[in-house]
């Protein structure tokens, strides 16, 4: 049987000395399915389950209280020397190599699972080996791989098995007229726009949200990066919305699936967003709890549409290339998920170990960033998905944006090629003093509400609208949106026509 016994023994020798190590989640992830024994198997249930409801000590008379109740189990326990057991292994474990063992038990549940799916495991662990020199040499290779080694040597087998039966390229070349008239009879069947985004003249200036094109709408720190990305998403795939005017919950005609992916909030705050947005209550009462009896009628309706629509949410702390692409491939197989949020572009000590590492050179941040944008347009097109990120800006915006100038890609923070790999860009903004002068005369014919956000198009490709300052009313609080006017980079108004997107 594929198992440490020593790394059980002081596992869960450890956990019954410190229980609070269960409570450590993030940092141990340990399952009844660590344990191939049906005895150890049930004695880490019993334990967790104690811990859970909220014993403080575990020791063979809790244990053995609790197992009491279920016959089969307690008989696997007695039958196995249960209390004796307990005794052994308390006096055993040392819990300051708690982390040594951990990461035993975890290789070999691993492997486990690997040689469940029907893997070849003997390059890693070959428990047939007899010669005890190469017993030893193959057990010391396997204590010196991670768990992430010896998944990076599976994934490196399916990439080799992909490659060999790989049967079309990216690469394409036909003459010009090739296909034409599919493509014009495509165009009849379903025109080239995507689904759309919280903002209606957005939508209209890009032409939807499109798959296989990738977005990038960068602002300041604390500016709304997420919490419009998390509004968009709720546009596309929460199933109902309160609409304030009409004061009754309306069905949401889309019914896309979305990820938003953090690298900084945790999920339950992309929640708190998501509630905000779909009932409409400010994200602040809630989080507050100052919200009256009707408001909190709106968001526990809006607590069961958030569990119901198909919206998930990812955090990735320190991530890599590589973690975002599985991230990505786990929604669009597992969820099938088709809009992808990845909050901003940044780099973090392991993309900078990756890239390093892959180039062979030790690469500048610019030089990294334009790396990574351009490894998020490959996804789209990879996993036939739209996306939209983001970046901060540089410490030159801000006299910029006091004198009024144009706001472009030259404020991108680390680089602004980063803009050079996307479909559209954007950077949004609260409204400045020199805008809010040179739209006065707009404001004055009393047609248009007043902004107080500004959100600089400067890349829009294959698009009629390029250019061009869309001003808009955003409520912070939930993120709902009243588009005012659009102007060129002069403050001139021009007409943008709405596009009525209706669900298919």
């Amino acid at each position: 049987m594929l198992q440490d016994k020593q790394a059980i023994i002081q596992v869960l020798g450890s956990i019954l000395k410190d229980p609070t190590i269960l409570s450590e989640s993030n940092k141990y992830r340990i399952t009844s399915d660590d344990f191939p024994s049906r005895f150890h198997s049930i004695l880490f249930f019993a334990m967790s389950n104690l811990f859970q409801q909220g014993t403080e000590v575990l020791n063979e008379v809790e244990i053995d209280g609790y197992l009491k109740d279920y016959d089969i189990q307690y008989k696997i326990f007695h039958d196995n020397n249960g209390l004796e057991y307990i005794e052994r292994i308390q006096e055993l474990a040392v819990v300051k190599n708690f982390d040594y063992h951990y990461k035993r038990l975890k290789k070999f549940s691993l492997l486990r699972e690997m040689d469940g799916l029907g893997f070849d495991i003997k390059e890693i662990y070959d428990e047939s080996l007899i010669d005890p020199k190469e017993q030893e040499k193959m057990q010391e290779q396997f204590d010196k791989k991670s768990i992430d080694e010896i998944l990076a040597a599976y994934e490196m087998k399916i990439v080799d098995i992909k490659e060999k039966f790989r049967t079309s390229s990216e690469s394409v070349g036909i003459q010009g007229g090739e296909g034409i008239d599919e493509l014009l009879d495509s165009f009849e069947e379903s025109p080239d726009i995507g689904v759309p985004l919280n903002s209606e003249m957005l939508t209209s200036i890009f032409r939807g949200s499109r798959k296989k094109k990738f977005y990038l709408r960068s602002s300041i720190t604390g500016g709304g990066k997420t919490r419009n990305m998390v509004a968009d998403a709720c546009r596309l795939s929460a199933t109902e919305l309160y609409d304030p005017k009409k004061k009754e919950w309306v069905a949401n005609p889309w019914s896309e699936s979305s990820t938003v992916i953090s690298t900084e909030m945790m999920p339950e705050e992309l929640q708190s967003m998501a509630l905000a947005y779909i009932s409409g209550v400010e994200e602040k009462k809630i989080l507050r709890n100052t919200i009256n009896e009707q408001e909190k009628q709106l968001v526990r309706k809006a607590a069961k549409v958030l569990q119901k629509s198909n919206i998930w949410f990812e955090h990735l702390p320190d991530f890599n290339i590589q973690e975002i692409e599985r991230t990505i491939e786990k929604n669009a197989i597992k969820n099938n998920v088709e809009y992808v949020y990845f909050d901003y572009i940044h780099s973090s000590v392991t993309i900078f170990s990756e890239m390093s590492k892959k180039s062979g050179v030790n690469l500048r941040e610019d030089q990294i960033l334009l790396l990574m944008s351009d490894k998020l347009k490959g996804l789209c097109n990879k996993y036939d998905v739209y996306m939209m990120s983001a970046t901060q800006l540089n410490g030159e915006w801000k006299e910029a944006w006091l004198k009024g100038q144009v706001i472009d890609a030259s404020y991108l923070r680390g680089s602004k090629a980063i803009a050079d790999k996307t479909d559209a860009a954007m950077i949004i903004l609260p409204l400045s003093k020199k805008e809010k002068d040179a739209i006065d005369p707009i404001l004055k014919s009393g047609f248009y509400p007043e902004p107080n956000f500004v959100t600089h198009v400067f890349k829009n490709r294959g698009n009629e609208y390029d250019k061009v300052k869309v001003f808009a009313h955003i409520n912070m609080g939930n993120m709902r949106i009243k588009d005012c006017f659009t102007t060129n980079l002069d403050n001139e108004l021009i007409t943008v026509e709405k596009l009525n997107i209706k669900a298919g």
